[in-house]
């Protein structure tokens, strides 16, 4: 990004309604720079909890698909510390809420695929738009799995509306995951481990921009019923 230093600077930036919906759930947060893969489950010992944020997308050759020439904002760095972070926490069996990107990144590191670009112009999922107000105001539906873990963390309600701010999706759900939640075009937007007993919450929208629209229910699920049981 410009800073006064250069036109482009590189700088760790994150969204503060991120770690504010942390704080507001309980929890306390401390930021990551990327890492290397292969520090990744040293660095986690200490935390007991992982959020992995959303962001750009990951390079197809990480799940071993041609690239389509459509991925935005690949970075070397970001893909080998999301993913080692995600495979890391699922091994040491470290509380983990994955969102948008980090939803991605944990189906990516676990063995699963994603659709490069599967936005349609008069579709439910539509391309993220030029302006502000018309991204943030993309919202649709979903239906969530009776029983799973993401319908607890809503009280059991079986129809969520949701925002949309990404242009590529889940196709291979990674094995060892199932799907538990869907909108009507048939994206999956959630998906949780087959082990009842591993504490993760993965989806594929941002509800840390919806908090007021009742998501913050997930960040308190997260800390009250995953990190803090």
């Amino acid at each position: 990004m410009p800073t006064f230093l250069s036109d482009r600077t590189d700088l760790y930036t994150l969204g503060s309604e991120y770690p504010q919906a942390v704080i507001d759930a309980g929890g306390l947060p401390l930021l990551l720079p990327h890492h290397r893969a292969e520090d990744a489950e040293r660095v986690l010992e200490g935390f007991d909890g992982l959020v992995l944020v959303g962001g750009d997308d990951i390079h197809p050759e990480r799940y071993g698909r041609p690239d389509e020439g459509v991925s935005k904002g690949v970075r070397e760095s970001a893909d080998e510390s999301d993913l080692a972070f995600a495979a890391a926490a699922m091994k040491l069996g470290i509380p983990l809420f994955a969102i948008c990107r980090g939803y991605q990144a944990l189906n990516v590191a676990m063995g699963g695929t994603l659709h490069q670009d599967f936005v349609e112009e008069d579709g439910l999922h539509r391309p993220i738009a030029d302006t502000p107000d018309e991204v943030m105001g993309e919202r649709h539906s979903i239906t969530v799995a009776p029983g799973s873990r993401l319908a607890k963390a809503y009280g059991g309600e079986p129809e969520r509306v949701v925002n949309s701010i990404h242009h590529q999706a889940i196709d291979d759900v990674a094995p060892g995951f199932h799907a538990v939640a869907w909108a009507e075009d048939g994206t999956i937007e959630a998906i949780e481990p087959d082990d009842e007993a591993a504490r993760v919450l993965a989806v594929q929208w941002h509800p840390e921009k919806i908090r007021h629209e009742g998501d913050e229910v997930l960040f308190h699920h997260f800390i009250h019923e995953l990190v803090r049981r």
